[in-house]
């Protein structure tokens, strides 16, 4: 009987040992557990810390860099942009001043055009009206009723000057004498037209702003005289334009006709306006 209630006693009590050891073991289970779910992300390790702040530092430097860079692309397409903005004004400079300076080679050359006409008709109107006879009497071609007039508009029209000012300075009216209001002739390149609103609204051509206009002078009926040859000198002062007004080419030159009716260029210049 005592053998068995000691070995029913050893029974009991290795079974209470046992429960013991099977819960302590859970408990352990559960705390490892719980370690591990803390190392995986329930509540951070001390490491933790410190990688996210070496992150924010890496990402706001990234961002300061990524800063200065856009910066500076801004200012290199600022200088690109102030490039072009300079080379298309030098490239429109340089297509007027090509512009004007054709316009002004037009200008000339329908002067030096104008001029070889302008000393035709003097020829012809020197013949016509007998100059050479005239000639004897030279206070008879200048003054208010004479053909070579202060204002260049005598007996024989408008543009036959009496030698007083330079013609290509003169105005009568503030309207300038080699002005398509002026009292100038005109050298017809086109069909003229009638000027309505002198001198303000020009009617221009669909050549050039305006025909030319000349005036001529007579300098000296008898010139050459001394020497046995008299002729008549004039003086021929053209203003022609392209197809502006501001591209007027203005020309002068002597002509001789002599007492046989022969005409002769003895010269010629450019003048300014």
């Amino acid at each position: 009987m005592r053998s068995r209630g000691r070995l029913a006693n050893a029974g009991r009590a290795g079974a209470e040992w046992r429960r013991r050891a099977a819960l302590g073991g859970g408990q352990a289970g559960v705390g490892m557990a719980a370690g591990s779910e803390q190392g995986r992300g329930g509540n951070p390790g001390p490491g933790c810390g410190a990688d996210a702040a070496g992150l924010r530092r890496r990402d706001m430097s990234g961002g300061k860099q990524g800063g200065a860079t856009l910066l500076m692309v801004m200012s290199l397409l600022s200088l690109l942009a102030m490039l072009v903005l300079s080379s298309s004004q030098l490239i429109l400079n340089a297509r007027l001043q090509i512009a004007n300076a054709q316009e002004r080679r037009r200008a000339e050359g329908l002067a030096r055009q104008a001029l070889s006409g302008a000393e035709r008709w003097v020829l012809q109107w020197d013949g016509l009206n007998d100059m050479e006879s005239l000639a004897a009497e030279p206070a008879k071609l200048y003054g208010p009723g004479a053909p070579f007039a202060p204002d260049c508009h005598g007996t024989h029209g408008k543009g036959l000057c009496e030698p007083t000012a330079p013609p290509e300075k003169q105005s009568q009216g503030g309207v300038p004498l080699l002005h398509p209001c002026g009292n100038s002739r005109e050298y017809e390149l086109e069909p003229g037209l009638p000027q309505w609103h002198c001198p303000q609204g020009v009617r221009a051509g669909r050549l050039t702003w305006s025909n030319p206009r000349y005036v001529v002078e007579l300098i000296d009926p008898r010139f050459g005289a001394g020497s046995g040859d008299p002729a008549r000198l004039y003086r021929i002062t053209v203003r022609a334009w392209g197809h502006s007004r501001h591209s007027a080419a203005t020309m002068q030159s002597w002509y001789r006709v002599g007492a046989a009716g022969a005409g002769r260029r003895l010269g010629w210049e450019e003048k300014t306006p």
